[in-house]
């Protein structure tokens, strides 16, 4: 009687599991644990639960001050062959970087706040009976509302950037009201980027003043004539190809994705070089060095200056920064030092 009772709890827990892991892909479009292991296999460091990367809190505190500029031009010299990528299929002629991360077409519900966090995605497509019913079916038995909309804020995390592409914005319905901006707001203390558009702006701008949006446009009209194709599968924002576990950075530049893997690089190159305008702009300011030296012509007295410049000021770079918090911490300032001084860089 033990045994059979065992065999049959153990049965039960993989009907469980089994049913767990098939709600995960309840759209065509999203990926299973598995299918996000695969896809973004490249990350080789923590994960949420259904596998999504997750880039630790200190990379994306650090990343709210890279500008939308520094992370694209990083980016777009960042190679796939020297990410171990694989095979490149798409012909020879093409340069295999990541020049497709940025886009700028997008209207602010408040200037000067920046978004910054890990990507939870989610596609709409315009409204079809026959898919819509058999989604709404499928999301029924998995313990789902009616409201599909509301089906990828619903899991959101933690520090989470809502990204959703909304049929493209072309529809003549908004996408998020107040009451799912203040859900957005409560569940990740974070924004959105939607390729779609707004209503009840009023009202999302009362609930926090860091809270914003990345919208192409506002409507007063409800959400009413689409369907939830995938959650947290790759989509379209623009130009880009986003992937759940993208680090999202948006300014008033526009919004950048950047692929997890790559997000400490573009941290740390962004930090150096923010170190290296800020001495040269105060090299020029005094007249010492030229415009053509300011802009990455150092000479090599000019690198030894600023390698003493970053040593002296290791503990107190903050100073030199409208927001302290911008400044590098002294461990990473000194580990640089040390770097220089052994392999010191050439003049230009």
């Amino acid at each position: 009687m033990k045994i059979s009772n065992f065999l049959k709890a153990f049965c039960l827990s993989i009907v469980a599991v089994l049913l767990m892991n098939s709600s995960v892909n309840a759209q065509p479009n999203s990926l299973t644990k598995e299918e996000m292991l695969y896809y973004t296999s490249t990350w080789k460091g923590d994960r949420f639960p259904d596998g999504r990367p997750k880039v630790s809190d200190d990379v994306i505190r650090r990343m709210r001050y890279v500008s939308v500029t520094e992370a694209w031009q990083i980016l777009n010299s960042m190679s796939d062959m020297t990410e171990g990528q694989g095979q490149i299929s798409f012909g020879e002629f093409r340069r295999p970087t990541y020049s497709n991360q940025y886009y700028g077409e997008f209207k602010q519900m408040r200037e000067g706040v920046v978004i910054c966090g890990r990507a939870s995605t989610i596609q709409f497509m315009p409204y079809r009976p026959d898919l819509n019913g058999l989604i709404q079916e499928k999301g029924t038995k998995d313990g789902r509302g009616r409201g599909q909309y509301t089906w990828g804020i619903d899991q959101l995390q933690d520090g989470d950037v809502y990204v959703a592409n909304v049929c493209e914005g072309i529809l003549d319905a908004s996408h998020v009201g107040d009451n799912l901006g203040t859900t957005i707001w409560t569940k990740t203390g974070n924004g959105a980027v939607i390729r779609g558009t707004l209503r009840d702006l009023d009202g999302n701008m009362e609930v926090d003043e860091n809270f914003n949006f990345l919208v192409r446009d506002f409507r007063p009209q409800a959400n009413s004539s689409n369907l939830v194709i995938g959650i947290n599968g790759p989509i379209q924002i623009g130009y880009i190809t986003v992937m759940p576990g993208d680090i999202v950075l948006t300014t008033r530049e526009g919004v950048v994705f950047i692929p997890p893997q790559l997000a400490l690089r573009v941290v740390e190159e962004s930090e150096r070089t923010r170190m290296q305008d800020v001495f040269a702009h105060e090299g020029v300011r005094q007249g010492r060095y030229t415009a053509q030296q300011a802009d990455g012509g150092f000479t090599r007295q000019m690198h030894e200056d600023f390698t003493k410049w970053l040593n002296d000021n290791a503990e107190t770079m903050g100073k030199f920064f409208s927001d302290p918090k911008a400044a590098p911490s002294p461990e990473f300032i000194r580990a640089w030092v040390k770097e220089r001084q052994a392999n010191p860089p050439r003049a230009r």
